[in-house]
Parts: C-alpha cells; sequence; structure tokens
C-alpha cells in the first residue's frame, strides 16, 4: 500500500513506527435516527468525504484528542456525550502503523447553526446509509460501523 502524502509524513510516525489517530464522528438524532456530520475537503473536486481525524498526542487520552479535534476542525467544543468503542483499527503501511480510534460525539440540540470547517472543507449531515457509502477510506467505515452499531444497541 503506498503511503498517503495528504495524510501524514513518515517522521509523523516518531521512533516507534506507530501513529495513533481519532476518527470523530459527531452525530445528532434526526427524524430518522441518528445523522452523522462529514467533512470534504476543497478545492478538490474528488476529495472524499470523511469524519474529523486528527493525531492522538502521547499526553492524550481518546476523549481529549476528540474534543480538540472538533474544536479545531469544526468550532464545536462541548459534546453531550462522547462514546469510545473499545477496539482501534490498525493498518500496516510498509513497515509503520496506523492505529484509527473511533469516537462518537454526541450534540443534542439538533437545530446547529450551519458549520464552517478550517481550511474551507464543505460539511453535511448524512444519514447512516449515505455516510456509510460517501465515506472515502474503509477504516473510516469500520469506525462508523462500530459507533453506529454501538448507539443502535443502547
Amino acid at each position: 500500500m503506498a503511503l498517503r502524502h495528504s495524510r501524514f509524513q513518515p517522521d509523523d510516525f516518531g521512533d516507534t513506527g506507530v501513529r495513533h489517530e481519532v476518527n470523530v464522528f459527531v452525530y445528532r438524532y434526526g427524524d430518522y435516527g441518528p445523522e452523522y456530520l462529514l467533512l470534504r475537503p476543497r478545492p478538490q473536486v474528488d476529495s472524499l468525504w470523511r469524519p474529523v481525524v486528527s493525531a492522538i498526542g502521547h499526553d492524550q487520552d481518546l476523549r481529549r484528542a476528540a474534543v480538540l479535534a472538533v474544536r479545531g476542525e469544526v468550532g464545536l467544543d462541548r459534546p453531550y456525550d462522547l462514546v469510545c468503542p473499545a477496539a482501534g483499527i490498525a493498518e500496516e503501511i510498509g513497515d509503520l502503523k496506523l492505529v484509527d480510534w473511533p469516537v462518537g460525539y454526541f450534540l443534542r440540540d439538533p437545530q446547529l447553526p450551519k458549520l464552517t470547517a478550517t481550511g474551507g472543507a464543505d460539511t453535511l449531515w448524512m444519514g447512516f446509509r449515505r455516510a456509510l457509502h460517501q465515506l472515502g477510506l474503509s477504516v473510516h467505515r469500520q469506525n462508523l460501523l462500530q459507533i453506529h452499531w454501538g448507539l443502535a444497541a443502547a
């Protein structure tokens, strides 16, 4: 698998060759169940939809990393609740390893103003099925499934 230069550089993995990222699925409840906020970077026409993604610092837990990532990318900073499934998904990239940890970021108030992501990214609320089909990376789809199944089981 080729290294995806737009997401990270080899030195992002440090001395151990492992990088941990948080995949934050901001969600709210609409008329038909959970809706997920996805982002798509601009100006690329063929850019892919994704959750909020950020590296986890060595001194951060998943919850803190999720709150900081969402605050930095879409300006929200007060989740009503955070859902953290127990399993991250590891990807092997040559001799490097990327571990993606899913976090659900619940917004209780569904009447939010239009959100503006940093860097001019598009934002869109999507129902589960649409979000699952629009996510560009398999690891993001797998992490959305973990979050959604956890919400359905609760």
